[in-house]
């Protein structure tokens, strides 16, 4: 049972060629012919590599990626929680950034117009191939990688709260984006837990793709229709804030205390043998 999961090592293994091959030959090489282009082959590259590596070790892709059933009241709880999750974290980032910006470390200007202007939608026929390329490709091959196969395995070797950090961590650290780094490290965590608390990969997915729709419509309400309620580059009101709050803490709330479908996997207790099995 124990070889059914990855290890650290075997995840460092595949995590860490995945994401420098990704990052420094196949986006220059095809994000200079066209940004969205890049995303979408990068992110296919990342879970190129996991599925080379499912099939070589014959691990069963249903369990490690936690493929399991969700009750359809759980899936319509995290859309309004990923949108508190969203907004709360994109206000954190906000604050990190000026405080980045005091000590003159803030995020080149470049950097932040590419983030913005590969999400502006300025002909009809821009929609579909950004609402591939930035909302749904890297909101299910993210979570693929990152909450199925990494929190998975780390979880099956070293215990949920290990699982839920780790994940996070590398989730942010592979953005290549420090400036960005504990807004990225915030959202990892939130998505973990939807995760763990499921016991299923399609409600983080649900919330991350929630999330890139949600930059991407206020980015463009701003940019094409002067609405900034929504920019990311503008602090919300205080009314906002609690609103997005109280919807965060209640959808997590009533989604850990919803049902799970399908249990986690039994854990490797032989190499901690004080601790007892863990059940839904």
């Amino acid at each position: 049972m124990e070889h059914a999961y990855p290890r650290l090592g075997q995840i460092l293994r595949v995590a860490l060629p995945a994401l420098l091959v990704a990052q420094f030959l196949v986006w220059p090489l095809t994000g200079l012919l066209d940004p969205h282009l890049g995303i979408v082959a990068t992110e296919l590259l990342i879970v190129w590599f996991m599925a080379l590596f499912i099939r070589r070790n014959r691990f069963e892709a249903e369990n490690l990626l936690l493929f399991n059933a969700t009750a359809p009241s759980t899936l319509l709880i995290v859309f309004p929680t990923a949108i508190g999750a969203s907004l709360l974290v994109a206000e954190f980032d906000l604050y990190v950034s000026a405080l980045l910006q005091l000590l003159d470390l803030g995020a080149p200007l470049s950097l932040q117009r590419n983030l913005i202007e590969i999400q502006i939608v300025r002909d009809y026929i821009d929609l579909p191939k950004i609402l591939l390329a930035v909302v749904f490709i890297p909101g299910i091959c993210e979570e693929l990688f990152f909450r199925g196969f990494v929190l998975t395995g780390f979880y099956f070797h070293s215990g949920p709260k290990t699982a839920l950090f780790s994940s996070a961590l590398l989730f942010a650290v592979a953005h290549f984006n420090p400036w960005q780094l504990p807004a990225l490290f915030l959202f990892g965590l939130f998505l973990a837990a939807l995760a763990y608390w499921t016991h299923s990969i399609y409600p983080p997915i649900i919330a991350h793709i929630t999330n890139n729709l949600l930059s991407v419509v206020g980015i463009n309400l701003r940019t094409n229709f002067g609405f900034e309620a929504l920019a990311s580059n503008d602090h919300l009101s205080p009314l906002l804030v609690v609103l997005a709050a109280f919807v965060l803490l209640g959808g997590l709330y009533l989604i850990s205390r919803r049902p799970r479908i399908i249990p986690l996997p039994r854990r490797d207790y032989r190499a901690t043998p004080i601790e007892k099995p863990i059940y839904s």
